[in-house]
């Protein structure tokens, strides 16, 4: 290869993963908090929304968020959280800080009052053992707030591996590690709940050089195999050759030197990886951190500490 073109090819690469490395990086992840998770409208009316920025240290800051709306057709947002409900049917409204993700809000816009407005999920716990059984409830309500009953609830697993839930609501656990559950009436989406199964260990992702890094991990066995799960909340910030690895130091030479590399990643989102199909030696105890590396720039952009 001529040496102009190493060189750009470098450039490239680096440009995908500016950033700083440190070891000594936060413990508290930044977050979005927002007002509502739900919203019921009719056509015309209007919802005012307000999300809260928290840094990696956990102090409110004063930024401007962005917010956007998945089906601008049913329910249109402003850049200062005021939803406006046009057509019936529903949308997602998210607020955000550059690549970092705020929780989803279910803008629900219906035309008949005695319809199905919202629908919330709850679990009497969320940490459950392998082979437990538990009942999950639906909420479910008209946009006056009153109770609807007799409605069909269908339900939904969102990793039919690990919790698999019947048409009763009972949710039945079959392996380690973490699923999300949720429910719909009448195409209503109600929130998701996520519930954590078995001994095993876990933890949040903090962001490191500036970059996006949110959700949990956990770190199980299950059949004899070694699992790693990303949650549903998994989120992170892209770049050429993001990977997921495992180590026991968060500095990138040493997380590319001597981690694990597991796989690589180009979605946010739930996520599950047979560890033991990558190394058949590697015991639940033999490293520290869920490492997520910009490898082409050897760039840590984020990591969990499983307890």
């Amino acid at each position: 290869m001529k040496p102009i073109l190493s060189f750009l090819l470098l450039a490239v690469l680096l440009q995908g993963c500016i950033g700083t490395d440190r070891e000594d990086d936060p413990t508290v992840g930044q977050r979005i908090e927002v007002s509502r998770q739900q919203v019921a409208l009719q056509p015309g009316q209007r919802e005012q929304l307000t999300a809260s920025y928290y840094d990696q240290f956990g102090i409110a800051r004063q930024l401007a968020l962005s917010w956007i709306s998945s089906n601008p057709l049913v329910a249109t947002v402003d850049q200062n959280g005021l939803v406006q409900a046009l057509g019936a049917g529903q949308s997602v409204v998210k607020a955000s800080l550059g690549e970092f993700m705020g929780p989803l809000v279910n803008v629900n816009v219906i035309t008949d009052e005695n319809g199905v407005a919202s629908v919330t999920v709850a679990a009497a716990k969320t940490s459950l053992n392998r082979g437990e059984m538990i009942f999950l409830t639906a909420e479910v309500l008209n946009i006056r707030g009153e109770a609807l009953t007799g409605k069909p609830v269908e339900w939904f697993s969102e990793n039919a591996a690990i919790v698999q839930v019947d048409a009763q609501g009972q949710a039945t656990v079959v392996a380690n590690g973490i699923a999300a559950v949720h429910a719909k009436v009448n195409g209503v989406k109600s929130n998701s709940v996520d519930l954590t199964v078995g001994a095993a260990r876990s933890g949040q992702f903090v962001p490191a050089g500036g970059y996006a890094a949110s959700g949990t991990a956990m770190l199980r066995t299950g059949n004899g195999q070694v699992i790693l799960d990303l949650g549903s909340n998994f989120r992170t910030s892209f770049a050429l050759g993001t990977y997921i690895y495992l180590a026991n130091s968060t500095n990138a030479g040493n997380v590319r030197s001597s981690g694990l590399e597991v796989a690589q990643i180009r979605d946010n989102g739930a996520r599950t990886f047979n560890i033991s199909a990558v190394n058949p030696n590697v015991g639940l105890f033999d490293y520290r951190y869920v490492i997520i590396l910009c490898r082409p720039a050897t760039v840590t952009f984020g990591y969990a500490d499983l307890n």
